[in-house]
């Protein structure tokens, strides 16, 4: 009789010691490394070139206020586009004076990845964390069990554990170990809107991992409810409206802060349950800068998060 799963302890026992409630803390600092360092990726090509890019963005932002408008956007997107459309043309644009055009090219660079980091960056409230922790153990509880007894009474039952009907293969111990070495980047198969909650839960209430950054698309924030718990869940915000190149680079830079993270590459929802293979272009995705940074595959932590039939 093969030995049944049991979950592991936390890894790092205080919450208040995790990393991403320190960098929740520390929230101003971080959006300020994040703003230098994508300001001085762009600062590295030539002036025409920043100028043309902050130009391309101006254009496609107004473009999607005017056809997207969301209730969850900034409060006077208009106004804040206009004027560093005028500050733009006026500073850089129309100057003849290459330094006083990067100059005022560095300075506008700088008003528009801190709004786009304050979007993106969110918080982790202990609070709300343990409150949800509480809430999906009972909910899986529930649901596995009625589904492993195929009766809908058995919704009130309690006959399976949680850990014995959710789970998790692979090289565990190793990947537990990376927690406190590196960046763990969980690169899971997108395949419904449960993944994040499931690959989360399965992180913490079996594994024992520190709670993890994870991407959610902005439109989820229109429901109040929902914006209310992601914010404070660890979600960073991603808004697949904006197609500008400048509002997707502070999100690339997220593993050099030594957060757990759980990224759906593709985008897209996988119609095969199969593990998702990175290609080329996201096979270095973990940054270079920091030599401690480790990836972590779904495929790798966790080679099958599966519902047994019986």
């Amino acid at each position: 009789m093969a030995k049944k799963q049991a979950p592991f302890s936390q890894v790092i026992q205080n919450i208040e010691d995790w990393p991403i409630y320190r960098l929740s803390e520390d929230r101003e600092a971080f959006i300020k490394e994040l703003d230098d360092f994508t300001l001085q990726r762009i600062l590295r090509k030539p002036t025409d070139e920043i100028s043309d890019i902050i130009a391309k963005t101006i254009y496609l932002e107004r473009i999607r206020i005017k056809e997207e408008p969301w209730k969850v956007d900034p409060p006077k997107e208009r106004s804040f586009w206009r004027r560093i459309r005028k500050k733009l043309v006026r500073g850089s644009l129309d100057q003849e004076d290459e330094a006083e055009a990067r100059a005022t090219n560095e300075e506008i660079l700088r008003e528009i990845i801190n709004r786009y980091s304050e979007e993106v960056v969110g918080t982790f409230n202990i609070s709300t964390f343990l409150f949800a922790r509480r809430f999906l153990t009972v909910f899986f509880n529930r649901l596995l069990n009625t589904a492993a007894s195929r009766n809908l009474a058995r919704i009130w039952g309690g006959k399976h554990r949680l850990y014995e009907r959710l789970i998790v293969k692979g090289q565990l111990d190793q990947i537990r170990s990376l927690v406190t070495k590196g960046t763990v980047v969980v690169v899971p198969t997108h395949h419904s809107n449960l993944d994040s909650i499931l690959i989360g839960f399965a992180m913490d209430a079996i594994l024992g991992m520190p709670s993890s950054y994870y991407g959610a698309g902005l439109n989820l924030y229109n429901t109040g409810y929902t914006a209310y718990y992601m914010n404070r869940l660890g979600a960073y915000r991603v808004d697949r409206r904006k197609k500008n190149s400048m509002s997707s680079r502070p999100i690339p830079t997220w593993p050099s802060a030594g957060v757990p993270t759980a990224c759906f590459f593709p985008g897209v929802r996988a119609r095969a349950r199969a593990p998702w293979k990175p290609n080329s272009r996201w096979a270095c995705w973990a940054p270079p800068w920091r030599p401690n940074a480790l990836s972590a595959n779904a495929g790798t932590m966790a080679r099958s998060l599966s519902f047994p039939s019986s």
